[in-house]
This record gives C-alpha cells, structure tokens and sequence, in this order.
C-alpha cells in the first residue's frame, strides 16, 4: 500500500502524494503553484511558502488543480460545522473519487482520506504522513471528526483522474548502517602481526643471574633523608 512517509516538514506534499498515491508530484510543482497564485492575484510567494517546506491550503489546493483535478470543500462553517458535500458514503461508489486533503488549523498539518479497493468492496483509509502508515477508518467516523469541534478537520474533496504510479525512492536501511564494523573494534593488518608476533618469539628471556641480582638488590627509598645519608635503609619507615 502506497505510503510517503515524512522525514522533515512538507506535510502538504507527502498529503498529496498519499491521496494520489503517487511520488509524481514534487515540491517543484507545489512551488510553481504559488508562483501561479502570485501571477493571478498579486498575493506574495512568501505567504503560501516558506524555506521550510510549509505551504498555504490555497497552495497544495492549486497544486491538485494545476494537475487536473477539482476540489469540492466538504465542510461549511458559517454558523455552525455541517457537511455539505457529496456524502462518504456515495463518494465511495464515485470511480473519479482519489480522497480528500485534510487540513488541521489547530496544528498546522496535513493528511488525507482516501479509497482503497479490497475485493468487491471499497474501503476509506486515514493516512498520516507522521504516522506508522494507512489506518483503515469509517465514513461516520471520518464525518465525525470533520464537524467536531475537538478536531476540526477541513476536507477538500478531489476528484479526478487516476495519476502515473510512481513508487518513492527505497530508503537506507537503519538495520545495514548499524551492521558495520566500528573502526574501534577493527583488528590490524595481517603484516603487521605477522611481524609483532616474529618480534616477540625473536625476544631474548632474561637470565636467571639477572632475576636473582634484581631480587637480590634493595629496593630503593624515595625518602630524601636516606638518599643524603642521613638516615639508614634499616631506620627508614617510609
């Protein structure tokens, strides 16, 4: 199951490119979008994009538009939340249905719902670029949650059709980088042990006359008095 995982911010393209399930689109296309927005209506690139990688509604909206696609926003709020939008429910039956963005005000994050086909039936599935992947989830949940306060989720519907497959480059596996031998632990060259271990059998042992003579001898004090004379090896308590 398709799935873009985000790494760094650009949450309103990784929601794209999970609705669409494709890697087709790219953040090029998304800044083209704003450069479109301020050739329309004079509005500044800067308040649809920043450096970061984060983007107005009107920009990733644009974005799906400049692709092909139309958007139908699924909730009104005047007064109060209610869905005026095609239901879930039908959408699912629409062979032109691709998902729904969702944008989160409150902590200014994209995702998105999308269909998915498993057997005869069609499915909705919740899918956060944060999260682990694709969570299975159902129309009145899904509805729910666009009209409550608590989480005031803003779905723009899209249709349209089905965009190129394509799949995102393979990530490095942590699991391979952690396999690596560490260069603390990483054993000399051949040579280079081969010559130590010539070095120490060509060592010569030390003889028993030098043993004894070294045993023999009194080891010597550190105190400066016995050093001078002053006082004997016998007197030193040191």
């Amino acid at each position: 199951m398709f799935f873009s995982r985000q790494k760094t911010n650009q949450c309103g393209l990784h929601a794209i490119q999970n609705v669409l399930k494709t890697a087709k689109v790219t953040e090029t296309d998304i800044h083209n979008a704003c450069q479109d927005i301020k050739d329309k209506t004079g509005d500044i690139i800067s308040n649809h994009e920043s450096f970061g990688g984060n983007w107005s509604v009107h920009a990733v909206l644009q974005t799906l538009v400049g692709h092909g696609y139309t958007v139908e926003p699924g909730v009104s709020s005047k007064q109060e939340r209610e869905w005026t939008g095609t239901p879930i429910s039908e959408l699912l039956q629409d062979e032109t249905f691709r998902g729904m963005i969702i944008h989160q005000p409150t902590n200014r994050h994209f995702t998105c719902l999308r269909p998915e086909k498993e057997g005869d039936d069609t499915r909705l599935y919740y899918v956060d670029s944060q999260s682990d992947g694709p969570r299975r989830i159902s129309p009145k949940l899904a509805s729910r949650r666009c009209l409550a306060g608590a989480y005031s989720w803003e779905p723009f519907i899209i249709r349209g059709p089905e965009m190129e497959r394509i799949e995102l480059p393979e990530e490095i596996s942590l699991k391979v980088c952690e396999e690596r031998p560490s260069k603390r632990t990483k054993r000399p060259a051949e040579e280079f042990m081969q010559a130590w271990y010539a070095l120490k059998r060509n060592s010569p042992e030390p003889s028993t006359s030098t043993i004894y003579k070294q045993q023999e001898e009194p080891q010597k004090s550190a105190n400066p008095l016995v050093v001078s004379g002053v006082v004997s090896h016998e007197d030193d308590d040191t």
